[in-house]
């Protein structure tokens, strides 16, 4: 479990994207207190992000799982 943990945190992207969903869902916070009523976009960006996030890993991990099983063995 903590070597799948750990493929996700260094695939690559991901930290970019959790970067920016976290300002987006902070920019959706400011807009809510100070009334405004635009927090919907915000919200629907960082829900965007964490979709492409998912998906992202999903498909950076088949990937990582088609390199293992076609990497031919080294025999000496």
């Amino acid at each position: 479990m903590q070597s799948i943990i750990r493929s996700i945190v260094r695939t690559p992207g991901v930290l970019f994207m959790a970067i920016m969903t976290l300002g987006f869902l902070t920019n959706a916070g400011v807009e809510y207190i100070n009334y405004t009523g635009n927090e919907g976009p915000n919200l629907l960006a960082a829900a965007a992000l964490v979709v492409a996030q998912a998906m992202l890993v999903a498909v950076y991990q088949v990937k990582r799982i088609q390199q293992k099983r076609s990497t031919p063995a080294i025999k000496a």
